[in-house]
């Protein structure tokens, strides 16, 4: 297990998404009212970048087939997706937002 310093508080305001990288694996980093949560970037269906989805919520909305997923656990809700995404532990420190990589 190893923590990897991704962005400062500040770079995600809350209510979006950034995309960010952890150990070389692209990560989708959300702020949701001052919590932050972390889910593969990568929609299963067909790569789109769930970092840039609309946010409404816990749920982002893939880009580009609007494949619904949970940012505080990766689960798909809806739409064509092709299942789960991957989620990992965030944390804060400081005024720094790390991820922790298994």
């Amino acid at each position: 297990m190893a923590w990897f310093k991704v962005a400062c508080v500040a770079d995600v305001p809350p209510g979006t998404g950034q995309m960010v990288i952890a150990d070389d694996e692209l990560i989708a980093l959300f702020n949701i009212d001052g919590t932050f949560y972390a889910i593969d970037d990568a929609c299963p269906h067909q790569g789109a970048p769930l970092s840039e989805g609309l946010v409404k919520g816990c749920v982002t909305v893939c880009p580009w087939h609007g494949a619904e997923f949970d940012v505080t656990n990766g689960r798909l809700l809806g739409g064509p997706g092709g299942g789960n995404v991957r989620s990992y532990t965030v944390k804060i420190e400081d005024d720094n937002v790390l991820i922790e990589m298994v």
